[in-house]
């Protein structure tokens, strides 16, 4: 056995100690709650005799824990399994943790006596006795490490010390861990919730979306993106990046794009309102405090775009049968250096031509710098067939195709492109949070999908499709559920909006789709041509799209 068993020779108190060393160094290294799970376990483990570990956090003011234990099947290299635990259990971890005093169990017999309930069980798992020992620091307890041994212990003084001591510093590490849990959720919240409420269905106009915050060990960024139609016909669209991370520079984003909403509204040229944000930026008083932003304004007839940037790389392009390309427009300075004044340029819009605004944090990484990721993002999209390149489509797959591990920036998209001219239908309807939902939603795309003389066997694919995502977001929001639909010449584009925010559907490496609706969101990927969820301050949206020449 290694560790401790493995130092006897030198003295078990210097064995401990060099024990008590390693665990120091492994823990200074975690971040996550987590992270320090499975330092812990495997360290406990290590010392002689503990047949199993278990480790505990405390919410809810001690009435329930949070608990994992060393079994192969709870920790894993990329997950960590915790379970719940009534706070006020009958049991030696949760009675350590309520009452901040550590419990000792040195036989089965002690066991059996004070926790007959559970005797037969450890008795059957190998457990011989037992340490639960609180996590407490400055009189706060943060949770709890419960040991078994494999055999009888007397937990004398020096046992009891070197336990005590071994507690210690997964105290220290579990409460940085939790605060710094706590820190990024409230950053992350509140940069969600001054995203856009969702991204709008404007006639003349297909749009996708996609932000996703820094990766682990950093706090979030201050990057958002934006679309405000005016009255008039118009739509405002930028994207931006604001210096920093974590809740100022959340704090600052939101202030920039409130602040670029009321100016829009005002007016909404190009270079005025960014000059405009300019000075807010300024008048923010924060040291050394940048913006940048990239902001157009597309004309109600969705033909040209007028365009300004601020620092802020130009958006990308790619017409059909060409290769994708940066716009060639001039980039002022950014915001916040009170050095305008700033250029504005008219693009043209050709219908069925995707445009890209997104932040340095897709191209730009540890290992590849700014020319090189923007070749790779036009490499990307060259090699998408064009009917793969509409707006929803193009972000989801980009998202996937220049995902790093040496990336900790946050990545946001925004893509466009006009429709006028091209035949497309639409039709949307809201459903009841209730059982009904699906059902509903199932006959209502099927009269839409007739209507539109859309194949028999594309109507029932994207029946069933429709029936698992209204289910999935019913259930796990708990609120109405609104299916959108959109067919064009080539392709079925169906979306399901939820109102809450606890079923959102992800696709990434931590993320399996299994873990929202069981089978629903494999039988989705299965049978749709392609899928993917947006995530904003108001819900999720998931969407797939089917093939109309396939199905013919």
């Amino acid at each position: 056995m290694s560790g401790t068993a493995g130092l006897q020779p030198i003295g078990e108190a210097a064995g401990r100690l060099v024990h008590l060393r390693r665990l120091t160094a492994a823990l200074a290294d975690a971040i996550t709650p987590d992270d320090v799970a499975r330092v812990t376990l495997s360290s406990a483990l290590e010392v002689d005799d503990i047949a199993r570990a278990g480790l505990a956090t405390s919410g809810g003011a001690g009435r329930e824990l949070s608990f994992v234990a060393s079994d192969d099947d709870a920790v894993t290299p990329t997950a960590v399994r915790w379970c719940r635990i009534e706070g006020l259990a009958d049991v030696p971890l949760a009675e350590a943790v309520r009452t901040s005093r550590p419990v000792y169990v040195p036989s089965l017999a002690d066991l059996a006596e004070r926790y007959p309930h559970m005797a037969e069980r450890q008795a059957a798992l190998g457990t011989r006795s037992m340490a639960a020992l609180p996590l407490t620091a400055a009189q706060n307890t943060v949770g709890g490490l419960l040991l078994s041994f494999g055999g009888d212990h007397p937990f004398d003084a020096n046992e009891q010390a070197f336990l005590a001591a071994f507690a210690a510093q997964v105290t220290q590490a579990l409460r940085r861990a939790l605060a710094f849990q706590v820190q990024r959720t409230t950053s992350e919240l509140l940069q969600r919730s001054l995203m856009p409420d969702s991204i709008p269905e404007l006639d003349g106009l297909s749009m996708g979306a996609y932000y996703e915050p820094g990766g682990s060990g950093v706090d979030v960024g201050g990057d958002w993106y934006d679309v405000l139609p005016l009255a008039d016909g118009r739509v405002v669209v930028a994207l931006g990046d604001v210096m920093g991370k974590g809740v100022p520079a959340a704090i600052v984003m939101g202030q920039v794009r409130a602040a670029m909403r009321a100016y829009a509204l005002i007016d909404c040229s190009p270079a005025l309102l960014l000059s405009r944000l300019d000075t807010l930026v300024t008048s923010l008083g924060v040291p050394e405090q940048i913006v940048t932003v990239a902001y157009g304004v597309i004309d109600a007839e969705r033909r040209q775009l007028r365009l300004a940037l601020a620092g802020h790389p130009p958006p990308l392009f790619a017409p059909p049968a060409q290769e994708p390309r940066l716009l060639d427009v001039a980039v002022g300075p950014p915001l916040g250096l009170g050095a305008g004044p700033w250029r504005e340029s008219t693009v043209d819009l050709p219908p069925d031509t995707p445009f890209l605004f997104y932040s340095d944090g897709l191209v730009e990484t540890r290992g590849i710098d700014f020319d090189a990721g923007v070749r790779l993002l036009r490499g990307h999209i060259g090699e998408l067939e064009h009917r793969r390149r509409n707006p929803r489509e193009l972000c989801a797959r980009l998202a996937e195709l220049m995902r790093r591990t040496d990336s900790d920036d946050d990545v946001t998209m925004l893509a466009l492109m006009s429709t006028e001219g091209l035949t497309l239908h639409t039709a949307s309807e809201e459903f009841p949070a209730d059982p009904s939902a699906s059902p509903l939603a199932r006959r209502a795309v099927a009269a839409w999908l007739a209507a539109w003389g859309v194949d028999e066997a594309l109507v029932e694919t994207a029946q069933l499709c429709v029936s698992e995502l209204v289910t999935n977001a019913v259930i796990h929001s708990g609120t109405t559920a609104r299916v959108t639909a959109r067919l064009d010449d080539e392709r079925l584009l169906v979306l399901v909006q939820d109102r809450g925010n606890r079923g959102a559907a992800r696709r990434s490496d931590e993320h399996d789709p299994t873990d929202i609706s069981g089978r629903g969101l494999m039988l989705v990927e299965a049978l749709s041509t392609a899928w993917s969820a947006e995530h904003s301050a108001d819900g999720t949206t998931v969407w797939f799209e089917l093939d109309v020449a396939a199905a013919s």
